[in-house]
């Protein structure tokens, strides 16, 4: 893992790596890279911003910031990152409100999986806690419920569950097949209200960083960025989806059910399966929409898989969205293996492209000093 930009008893170095989620930009290169190629009041711009590591980044730098994230869990981690609620004292409070409001049906098991993956105490608390904690619109709430779906799924010891990927949501059948191979079907006794204060204790140690002027939105971005009067952002920074790859959606399932979402895996809402045409349009329409929140000397600096059916598409993309710029590219690979290394199924370190259109003349420079050259 790249090593944080920040001291360690920081509050900073402390929520930065606040949630569990695909393609997290090292801190090392969003920090260098944000504080390399703009100033401070210059708004950062990030049209698929994941756990949030770029706006967050930005806001510690003293960049405004612009994000978007397509999938609900994306954005808790995001705005909760950004604007958790200030008060220990207030989540702790909530915590234990939502510790009262469990019932005694919350307890009933309405799956094999559910009966595997949670004692009936932390079943009962998470059941409250989805039926309770208004997320969407309470700063308060959804707070703690970044911190539930966090913690609700994690090795034997280390959060509420039986041992789960801290990652991906394994389907239900391979989840109860996995433990019973192994002779884990009792989930371990685990208080949630006990576990969760400690977690949130832990996080708040060093505070909170200030507040700041970023501004964090759900939804597609091809359609909402239109909405949003433009920023003249100096520097767009992101990492798309990886085609074929990913399936944010389906391997989130397990969290996305706490949001309110059903307890299944939703192949309606799969990634992995988008056809190159349609992966190209997702990035053209996207990119499009991010343009119009740019100032017109932005630097564009995108971080994409080295397969070619996303780098290919990547590069063809960014080649049409700014037909008068010229692209650099530099290769690289990622710092630890991949999630799916977890519960035996293999894992390598992820080959990756970054491309950047350059701005000005110091964004070529420090193009240039990052070994990046221009793409074939």
């Amino acid at each position: 893992m790249s090593k944080s930009p920040w001291p360690t008893a920081t509050a900073a170095n402390r929520w930065y790596a606040f949630g569990r989620y695909y393609a997290m930009f090292p801190p090392t290169f969003v920090h260098d890279a944000i504080s390399s190629l703009t100033k401070p009041g210059e708004f950062v711009v990030d049209p698929f911003c994941g756990r949030g590591n770029a706006p967050f980044t930005a806001a510690v730098l003293g960049r405004p910031s612009l994000s978007v994230d397509i999938n609900p869990l994306a954005w808790l981690y995001t705005i909760v990152k950004l604007e958790p609620e200030p008060d220990v004292i207030k989540v702790l409070s909530r915590l234990n409100e939502i510790g009262k409001a469990r019932r005694k049906r919350d307890e009933k098991a309405e799956s094999e999986f559910e009966a595997m993956a949670w004692n009936a105490r932390v079943r009962s608390f998470l059941k409250a806690a989805r039926r309770e904690l208004n997320w969407a619109d309470c700063r308060l709430d959804r707070t703690l419920t970044a911190f539930v779906a966090l913690h609700m799924q994690d090795k034997i010891g280390a959060g509420l569950s039986n041992e789960l990927s801290p990652t991906l949501g394994f389907s239900p059948s391979y989840a109860v097949r996995w433990w019973s191979k192994r002779g884990w079907s009792e989930p371990p006794m685990v208080d949630p209200i006990e576990l969760l204060t400690a977690k949130i204790r832990r996080r708040y140690r060093y505070g909170v960083t200030p507040p700041s002027t970023a501004k964090a939105l759900l939804g597609d971005a091809a359609q909402v960025l239109p909405t949003v009067t433009p920023v003249d952002g100096s520097l767009l920074i992101t990492s798309p989806p990886y085609n074929g790859v990913t399936d944010y959606w389906n391997d989130h399932w397990i969290r996305l059910w706490l949001l309110g979402y059903e307890m299944r895996k939703d192949w309606t809402k799969s990634q992995r399966s988008w056809g190159n045409e349609q992966y190209y349009e997702m990035l053209r329409s996207v990119f499009a929409a991010s343009k119009e929140q740019l100032d017109s000397t932005a630097t564009i600096l995108v971080r994409s898989d080295r397969r070619a059916n996303t780098a290919a598409a990547c590069l063809a993309v960014l080649r049409e969205v700014w037909p008068n710029r010229i692209v650099w590219q530099q290769r690289s690979d990622a710092p630890y293996v991949g999630v799916s290394n977890e519960h035996g199924r293999g894992g390598s370190k992820a080959k990756e492209m970054d491309y950047i259109l350059p701005g000005n003349e110091h964004a070529m420079k420090w193009a240039r000093s990052e070994k990046f050259k221009p793409a074939e």
